[in-house]
């Protein structure tokens, strides 16, 4: 089977084919999203058409679609959507599809399908009953039973786990409350925490021209005591987010994921010992890094045009 894939991402959109499961070519353009989607409708045209070379879009099953917000994939249209591609609840996709490739269209939140993605052809194949955390410049979530995405009847089950408070005299979060998971250690959260710390102004992050992980890396590694107590600071909050995550779902599996969990040591960071804190009813729970950490969305996305039906029946 043949299908095309678009991830609407806050930096960047990227478009790839997928014949019979695997990526045969792929495009990556600017996203701007703070302009809007509709203004990058004519770009992601055009960028799909270069791709497909001479081929005939009949050949393709259809077209799917992530977007980095609150998605109705029955009725095919964003709910709810923070910071960018603002115009989005307001739109047509599946007539903008129809106009431009005469195809089909499917769509659903990124983060579940990053989830659906890693469970049919990454990491979690093999498993029925999944979460994920998915560590960026917010904090994404998604949750699977029985090899399905989990869905409510307004869609955000499983979705919003990042607002789950850990700290009820914490941060400002984005949502309306405090303390959030996202707002105690994200990457839009880092550089407020960076600040915060007593000794940052004798810190080599003081000196930086701008805050992020990476940077963070690199002064945690020189043993920064800032960097050190922001590191640590992180690392129990995401790890009281999964432990939240197990047991308020009960997986078999927890699968990692984002540019953050690139940071050296990260993983054995959040996984050594974490077994102690898990009720003894949970049972073993397998805990992975994403196998395709870049791509899960994508994957996803050919998943869902497959089995579309059998994927919300």
């Amino acid at each position: 089977m043949k299908s095309i894939a678009i991830d609407f991402g806050g930096s960047s959109i990227k478009m790839v084919l997928f014949q019979d499961g695997k990526i045969s070519k792929r495009r990556t353009i600017p996203a701007y999203s703070h302009k809007g989607l509709a203004p990058r409708f004519a770009d992601t045209e055009a960028a799909v058409r270069g791709m497909l070379e001479g081929e005939e879009l009949r050949e393709y099953a259809g077209v799917g679609i992530a977007m980095p917000g609150i998605v109705d994939p029955v009725r095919k249209k964003v709910l709810g959507i923070y910071d960018k591609y603002e115009d989005s609840k307001s739109l047509d996709l599946e007539q903008w599809c129809r106009e431009a490739f005469g195809l089909p269209m499917v769509m659903e939140m990124d983060s579940k399908l990053a989830l659906m993605g890693e469970l049919n052809s990454g990491c979690g194949q093999g498993y029925k009953d999944a979460v994920m955390l998915i560590l960026g410049t917010g904090v994404g979530t998604a949750v699977a039973f029985d090899g399905k995405i989990l869905n409510s009847r307004n869609y955000v089950a499983g979705a919003l786990s990042s607002h789950i408070i850990i700290n009820m005299d914490g941060d400002q979060c984005t949502c309306p409350n405090s303390g959030c998971l996202e707002a105690t250690a994200s990457g839009w959260a880092l550089e407020r925490l960076v600040r915060s710390q007593p000794e940052y102004i004798a810190s080599g992050l003081a000196g930086e021209d701008e805050i992020n992980f990476r940077i963070l890396e690199k002064w945690y590694l020189k043993q920064d005591k800032t960097a050190v107590s922001v590191l640590k600071k992180c690392v129990k909050a995401w790890r009281t987010g999964i432990l939240n995550l197990i047991h308020a779902y009960d997986p078999e599996l927890v699968v990692l994921s984002g540019a953050i969990m690139n940071f050296r040591g990260l993983y054995q960071m959040l996984t050594e010992g974490l077994d102690r804190f898990i009720w003894d009813c949970c049972g073993h729970v397998e805990i992975k890094r994403a196998e395709h950490p870049e791509d899960s969305v994508l994957y996803g996305l050919y998943h869902l045009v497959k089995n579309f039906m059998t994927v919300y029946n």
